[in-house]
């Protein structure tokens, strides 16, 4: 009884406590962009926990943990592609890929700390910067995801004498 009054004490969290959240979507068309738009994957894969939105594009976190995000693209021949992945709205990493007379594949990953209610998405870099994206999907050949999954949920602290 001891263990289990410490173990609530200090914050660590069961088994049957931690939700299961894992996600990734793929875009089934064509997307031509030349401003920072925010890219809506919408074909769902899978989506343990709800979190991502195939309306939106967003990953909404439903629970502070650890996560793991990956995204992946492929530029039209002679074209470019230009995403980056945004926590909340702060940049967090880029995949570029463009070639002469091919097609260029992109991809990147990160892992980061997600509080419950942060949003995570994909957008394309503004073509004032110089390049457009242009993105080649279609329903039967989805190059560009976007994933996600919980490594480890975190306890979240709560003050001594908080909610009294």
């Amino acid at each position: 009884m001891l263990v289990i009054l410490l173990a609530a004490v200090v914050g660590f969290i069961t088994a049957q406590d931690v939700q299961e959240i894992a996600f990734s979507a793929g875009l089934d068309h064509d997307l031509s962009l030349t401003s920072a738009d925010r890219i809506v994957f919408n074909t769902v894969l899978s989506n343990v926990g709800g979190g991502y939105d195939p309306k939106t594009g967003t990953f909404n976190c439903p629970e502070t943990g650890i996560y793991v995000f990956q995204f992946h693209t492929l530029a039209h021949q002679d074209k470019a592609a230009w995403l980056e992945l945004y926590h909340n709205q702060q940049y967090i990493a880029s995949v570029y890929g463009k070639t002469t007379n091919d097609y260029a594949m992109a991809g990147n990953s990160v892992i980061l700390q997600v509080t419950k209610g942060d949003q995570v998405y994909i957008r394309a870099v503004d073509a004032s910067y110089g390049i457009a994206t242009d993105l080649y999907n279609k329903p039967d050949e989805i190059y560009s995801t976007f994933s996600g999954y919980l490594i480890t949920a975190i306890a979240t602290e709560t003050p001594v004498g908080a909610g009294k």
